[in-house]
C-alpha cells in the first residue's frame, strides 16, 4: 500500500486525531520525508517553545517532544493511508534549538542582507538559505523569498565580538537581526 505523505495529507491526519481526543499533538503542519528506496521517513512535527535554558526546563522540553512522538505515531497509524504498521525506530538524541543567544558583533547579517543576496569585501563565509520565520509551535514556519541568486556573504564583523577583544562566534552564535538568523 502506498503512503500519502503530502503536506496535507499529514495536516488532515493530525487535524482528525485530534478531533478523536489524541493528545500531545502540537503542530499540524511539518516535515515529513520519505527516504527513497526505502520505507523509512524522517518526521519534524513535534515542538515546544523554550521559556529558560535551565537543567529542568531543558528536562521538561526533552519529557514533551519525546511524550509527542509517540502521539503522532499513534495520529498517523489511524488516519494517515498507508501509514497503519509505522513503527517508531528512532528519535532525535536531544532537543535541538532553531536560536538561543547571539553576540553583538562588529557587523551585523541584516534580514535585507539576505534577501538581496549581498556580497561583501571581508566576506569569510557564505549562507545560502532563505529567511525561516518560526513563532509559533502549531503553525509552520514562514518561508520568505529571496532575490536571484544562490548565496549572501558572511561578514568577518558578524563572526567577531564587538566588545570582547579575540572573541570569535559562529554558527547560531553570529550577529545577525531575528530574520536574517
Amino acid at each position: 500500500m502506498s503512503c500519502d505523505l503530502t503536506p496535507e495529507a499529514v495536516e488532515q491526519a493530525v487535524i482528525k486525531a485530534k478531533k478523536a481526543g489524541i493528545q500531545h499533538l502540537t503542530r499540524e503542519k511539518g516535515f515529513i520525508l520519505k527516504r527513497e528506496g526505502s520505507n523509512q521517513v524522517a518526521v519534524l512535527l513535534p515542538s515546544v517553545m523554550p521559556t529558560g535554558l535551565s537543567s529542568q526546563e531543558l528536562t521538561k522540553m526533552e519529557l514533551d517532544t519525546r511524550r509527542q512522538v509517540l502521539y503522532y505515531v499513534e495520529a498517523f497509524r489511524r488516519y494517515l493511508k498507508g501509514m497503519e504498521q509505522c513503527e517508531l525506530t528512532m528519535s532525535g538524541p536531544s532537543i535541538g534549538f532553531r536560536e538561543t543567544r547571539r553576540i553583538k558583533g562588529k557587523s551585523m547579517i541584516k534580514a535585507e542582507d539576505v534577501l538581496n543576496r549581498k556580497k561583501c569585501e571581508d566576506g569569510v563565509a557564505r549562507g545560502g538559505w532563505k529567511p525561516e520565520i518560526h513563532k509559533d509551535t502549531d503553525k509552520m514556519a514562514t518561508y520568505m523569498d529571496v532575490k536571484e541568486g544562490s548565496w549572501f556573504d558572511i561578514a568577518l564583523g558578524a563572526l567577531q565580538s564587538d566588545n570582547i577583544g579575540n572573541l570569535y562566534a559562529a554558527g547560531r552564535m553570529i550577529s545577525a537581526d531575528e530574520t536574517a538568523f
